[in-house]
């Protein structure tokens, strides 16, 4: 296993990557100019986020982190907040308001150490039992925006973007025009499947789009590899192929179950964890219409586990 990496991207960012596409290795971003740093996103654990931080003092000395930017809700993002307790937590409203649509840290300690008696019990133990989610408070956001807003981190410019609904209820990409930098979030996964946690696959495309639109070269994932323009591309056209081939089969009144699988066999290529399309096609068949779809988190891993095992 490789161990993560602050890796300089310009003069003024740098990016904290896992460079894997296992649940809960997410990527960081830093910003820092003049003494001052902004943090994009923390880890999901206390450990974890401690060698963050270890990191930032060795290899950019003297950056104090007084901001840090959550670009969703999500554990694997958040969890390790509360280690940097004099920072400004900033997010999208969205966001803000959505924090409470997943498991809590002793549930989800609870869920993945309990007897793998059922699929979606075996799932978390897989995927989630190696993480010691013990002494985490969730840290919430102290200030929220919505739809475009800049912040002065010494003397560079940073834009937050306020992408709406696509992974989650409410997702924010970090822009540095200058550097021609984007801190994605989970806006983008590359290497795996995108776990969809929103009501629409078709918000996944159109974030895809903004954040191409910044006109950056480089874009930092929530998960996997850093990327350029044509990897944002791939992966936005292959969102786009999976939401036209799930609202066909919505429209000719194919079963979530069996239309997941179908589109399982048909997209899911070489890309880690294509059980996540399940998540996929529930919110392709919610943006066609279709009534009676799960949604939350429980349902969606449930599905998940199912289709992981068919």
């Amino acid at each position: 296993m490789t161990a993560p990496s602050l890796r300089p991207l310009s003069a003024t960012t740098w990016a904290w990557v896992h460079d894997r596409t296992a649940w809960g290795y997410s990527n960081c971003g830093l910003i820092a100019s003049e003494g001052e740093a902004l943090l994009v996103d923390t880890q999901f654990t206390l450990e974890e986020t401690r060698a963050l931080l270890a990191a930032i003092d060795l290899d950019v000395p003297g950056a104090a982190v007084t901001r840090v930017v959550n670009s969703h809700g999500n554990g694997d993002h958040t969890w390790g907040n509360q280690l940097i307790p004099r920072a400004e937590f900033i997010t999208s409203k969205a966001s803000a308001e959505n924090l409470c649509q997943e498991m809590n840290p002793a549930q989800l300690t609870a869920l993945s150490r309990s007897p793998a008696t059922t699929p979606v019990a075996a799932y978390a133990a897989e995927h989630f039992g190696m993480f010691d989610f013990s002494g985490i408070t969730v840290q919430p956001p102290t200030r929220t925006f919505t739809g475009h807003t800049t912040v002065q981190v010494g003397g560079v410019q940073v834009e937050l973007l306020d992408l709406g609904a696509g992974h989650s209820h409410g997702d924010v990409a970090v822009h540095v025009p200058d550097d021609g930098v984007v801190f994605t979030g989970d806006a983008v996964f590359n290497g795996a499947h995108m776990v969809v946690w929103s009501d629409s696959l078709r918000a996944c495309v159109t974030a895809c789009d903004t954040l191409l639109g910044t006109g950056a070269q480089v874009f930092v994932p929530g998960h996997g590899r850093i990327t350029e323009r044509s990897g944002v591309i791939e992966i936005r056209d292959l969102l786009a192929r999976v939401l036209d081939a799930s609202v066909e089969l919505a429209t000719a009144g194919v079963g979530l179950g069996e239309a997941a699988y179908r589109v399982r066999e048909a997209h899911g290529g070489t890309l880690a964890h294509p059980e996540r399309l399940f998540t996929a096609v529930a919110a392709a068949y919610q943006d066609a219409g279709v009534e009676g779809v799960p949604a939350g988190t429980l349902p969606l891993v449930e599905g998940m586990a199912a289709l992981a095992s068919a």
